[in-house]
Order: C-alpha cells, then sequence, then structure tokens
C-alpha cells in the first residue's frame, strides 16, 4: 500500500511541473503585447526636419565667374563728361563658395580702363573680398532646385591705378542676378561700385572718399564640387525606438531570469523524485515518466554507430565467414575490451581476405561545425577525438581527415577554404594527442551536399586504416 501511494503521489507532482510550462506559453495577453509590438522591430523610414538645410563637405558649392561689361568713373573733381561719355569696357573673374543657402563669399578681380576727371584714359585694376547674401536662399528649404538668386553684397580691397601707381583702399558693393541653366552652369548680371579716396585718378585730396567707379557686366558662373544641400533628419523617432527596445530587452532579461528559476525549480523537483523512485525501486518501471527530455537529441546528426556496419562489410568481403571475428588474434594480444581496430595477424589467412591495407576499418567517424567557422557544434565531440588517437597509437593505424562545408551557403572559394581550415583543426589535435604526421591524410572536399539536414555537410570525417 505504501508504494502504491508514493507511486500516485510521484506521478502527480510530475504531471504537476510539466503542466507549469505550457500554461505560461498560452497566456494569450503576453503574446498579444508581443504581437502588436513587432512593427517597432521595422526599420524606421527616415524623415526630413522642415526648413532646416545642412552645410555640404569643404568640396561642395564652389563657384567660378567670367563677365564682362562697361565701367564709368565718377570722381572728384567730376568733369565735364556725361556718364554715358565716361564708359569704358571692363571685365571681372571670381572665385567663390556658398556655405549656406544665404550666405557665401568670393574674391573678384576686374578692371581696364576708365577716363578721369580731365577726361584721358588711365589703366587700373581692383581686386577685392566680397560677402554675399542671397535673399532667396531660404526657398532652398521648400524646394531642391531654385532657377533664381539675387544676391547683395559688400566688401573691401584694393586699387591700382597703372598710370600713375596709387594704391588706395576701397569699398566694393552691389547686387548680382543668377539665373541658372543647368546643375553647373548659370547665367548672371551685376551691377557694382567702388570707392575710394579722390586722389585715387591724380586730382583731389588723399584723406577723403571720393572717387567712384560704377560697372555693369554680365557673363557665367559655374558651378563646382557637389552641388546643393542636404536636408537634416529627423532623430526623434530613432530615439524613441530605442528607448522601447532597451525598455523591451530589460523586460525579457526579466522574464528569462523567472523562467530560469522555474526550471531550477522543476529540475530539482525531478531529481527528488528519481531519488524517491529509485529507493522504492520503481525507477526502472515508472522513470520514463519523469524524463526531462534533456538526453542526447542533439540536432539530428548521423551517429557514429559501429557494430551493423562491421558485420555487413565482413559478410560481402568473405562469403564463406564462419561469423568468428578475424581480429579474435589480435583482441587476445591487447585484450577484449578494446575496440576493434589492428594489426592484421601476418599467420592468420581469414585476416587477409577480410581486412586489407587501404580498407577502411568500421564507420568514420564525424565532427560537426558551427557555421562559417572552425569550431565543433559541442566541445563533448574531443571525446571521440580522445578515443580515436588511443586506438591509432595503440594498433600503428593510419588516420584519413577530409574536411568539408556546406555547399547551400557561400561561395565555393570560401567553401574550400573553409573545409581545409577544419580539417587541420582536426589535424592539429590529432597530432597534439601523438600520432605521427606521417601517419595523418588530409583531403579537403569543399562545399558539398551529401547529407540531410544541411547543417551536417559542415563536417571533418576522420577514418582509420590499416597501416602499410
Amino acid at each position: 500500500m505504501t508504494k502504491q501511494l508514493i507511486f500516485i503521489f510521484t506521478l502527480l507532482c510530475s504531471l504537476q511541473a510539466y503542466a507549469n510550462v505550457p500554461s505560461m506559453q498560452g497566456d494569450t495577453v503576453r503574446y498579444a503585447a508581443f504581437h502588436n509590438s513587432t512593427e517597432l522591430f521595422l526599420p524606421i523610414q527616415p524623415t526630413c526636419l522642415d526648413e532646416v538645410l545642412l552645410p555640404v563637405t569643404r568640396s561642395g558649392n564652389w563657384f567660378v565667374s567670367v563677365a564682362g561689361g562697361a565701367s564709368a568713373f565718377l570722381g572728384t573733381p567730376l568733369g565735364c563728361e556725361d556718364l554715358f561719355g565716361r564708359l569704358k569696357p571692363s571685365y571681372s573673374l571670381a572665385v567663390g563658395k556658398w556655405f549656406a543657402p544665404s550666405v557665401g563669399a568670393r574674391i573678384n578681380y576686374s578692371g581696364l580702363q576708365f577716363k578721369d576727371s580731365g577726361l584721358s584714359t588711365q589703366e587700373y585694376h581692383h581686386i577685392h573680398a566680397d560677402l554675399l547674401w542671397n535673399v532667396l536662399g531660404h526657398r532652398y528649404a521648400k524646394q531642391e532646385n531654385i532657377r533664381w538668386n539675387i544676391s547683395p553684397f559688400a566688401g573691401v580691397g584694393l586699387l591700382h591705378n597703372s598710370t600713375n601707381g596709387n594704391n588706395p583702399f576701397a569699398l566694393s558693393y552691389g547686387v548680382q542676378g543668377q539665373y541658372r541653366l543647368s546643375q553647373r552652369v548659370s547665367v548672371m548680371m551685376e551691377l557694382s561700385g567702388t570707392t575710394t579716396f579722390q586722389n585715387f585718378d591724380g586730382y583731389g585730396r588723399a584723406s577723403r572718399l571720393g572717387d567712384h567707379i560704377l560697372s555693369l557686366t554680365a557673363g557665367f558662373t559655374f558651378h563646382l564640387g557637389k552641388v546643393g544641400w542636404k536636408r537634416a533628419v529627423d532623430v526623434t523617432p530613432y530615439i524613441r525606438q530605442n528607448e522601447w527596445l532597451m525598455d523591451y530587452a530589460n523586460f525579457l532579461s526579466e522574464e528569462n531570469k523567472r523562467y530560469v528559476g522555474r526550471c531550477d525549480r522543476n529540475r530539482r523537483t525531478l531529481a527528488e523524485l528519481k531519488k524517491i523512485l529509485d529507493i522504492e525501486g520503481l525507477l526502472d518501471k515508472y522513470g520514463y515518466l519523469i524524463e526531462d527530455g534533456s538526453s542526447d537529441r542533439s540536432q539530428g546528426y548521423p551517429t557514429n554507430n559501429y557494430s551493423g556496419l562491421n558485420s555487413l562489410l565482413a559478410r560481402l568481403r568473405n562469403r564463406h565467414w564462419d561469423g568468428s571475428s578475424p581480429l579474435d588474434s589480435i583482441k587476445g594480444q591487447y585484450g577484449d575490451n578494446e575496440c576493434i581496430s589492428g594489426e592484421s595477424d601476418a599467420n592468420s589467412s581469414e585476416n587477409q581476405n577480410l581486412v586489407h591495407v587501404g580498407k577502411c576499418i568500421g564507420s568514420p567517424v564525424y565532427f560537426f561545425f558551427s557555421l562559417n567557422t572552425a569550431l565543433l557544434t559541442d566541445t563533448s565531440q574531443m571525446l571521440n577525438l580522445d578515443e580515436l588517437a588511443r586506438v591509432a597509437n595503440k594498433y600503428r593505424l593510419s588516420v584519413k581527415v577530409t574536411g568539408a562545408a556546406d555547399s547551400s551557403t557561400g561561395t565555393p572559394v570560401l567553401n574550400e577554404s573553409l573545409s581545409a581550415s577544419r580539417a587541420d583543426f582536426i589535424v592539429a589535435e590529432l597530432e597534439k594527442r601523438g600520432i605521427p604526421t606521417e601517419r595523418i591524410v588530409k583531403v579537403s572536399r569543399g562545399g558539398i551536399a551529401d547529407h540531410t539536414p544541411v547543417e551536417a555537410n559542415r563536417h571533418t570525417k576522420v577514418e582509420l586504416f590499416f597501416a602499410e
């Protein structure tokens, strides 16, 4: 009666331990919350801020301008000629850069000839640096391609009179208009003025401003480097997603800790139940009810088993075999508990019929590797290496190591290199265990698709042979 009560109690506890896990997996509240939040894992489509532009690199938005036109000198004293009678040809060359849609700078060279107050023709040169302000620059924040630019400018520079050698300080100012013909070329027109001291033309006071040059030019502007402006991306959605992901990761961490604790409690409960069944002598009969399923079900890889294959090979090689092992003499010499591997007895005709030099002994041993690496999927496979090395050393067997990779992933070149690396890993481990290099043959197969599942193709195969 006592045994029956203990059995009923054990069975109820084991069923209760297993029932707890499915109930948590079936929690519809948790499942719905996770399903609704999956959209937060999707990549965010970037959005730009309104009317916010970023400056381009140092190689962007440079320009070169070439223009020609006419200029008129208005000095102190003025002279008797009217404005049109003072016109003389002029030209200008400029190099500059736009730092922002509304702000730019340039260095400009202009000059040629002018008529002074005495109506004599003189030559001059003018170099100056200007700051440009594009009054239509705000439109770039709403529109990609802007045709018109209107840019007032002001700057400072030096004038040089080639006739009398004067080099006075000068102020430059004006307005420039541009119309973009293409991404790289614009047509431009500029009305500019220059003010300097009265003695620039040789007449007037040197300490007072009073000489002016008015110029009207037209030409082309060529845009260099990267053209345009980058829009600023709104980072607010990314910040919100990162905050949510951090909170979600913390939540999952707490859930994992809770499940780990529950799993540990269940494992300890099963261990105690096994002890009770063992004490009562009921473990063999009812132990299957509380198996935790943690036995070796690894990944569906091929199992290394010699017995059936050894028997089949023996019968195929010798139809008249009487069922006795042709290696009995070796077993008697080295002991009955050794693996079926060893040197053949030269005095035994049966051994010579069954075991030949160059024929594989038993079933090959497979070592499986992780994807795209030369690392074993499970370090417990190293135990097979220990046994292989022990048997090969004891019976002086040759070892063939064949590396392979999964052809469904990676390129042929990569798979060839990966299979060689896996074979090298096993060869190095065998050499560490005392197998001489001359008794090891290494082969690299590259990518293969011989086994199912595909993970089983990521292996290195080790075979034992009798040495010549």
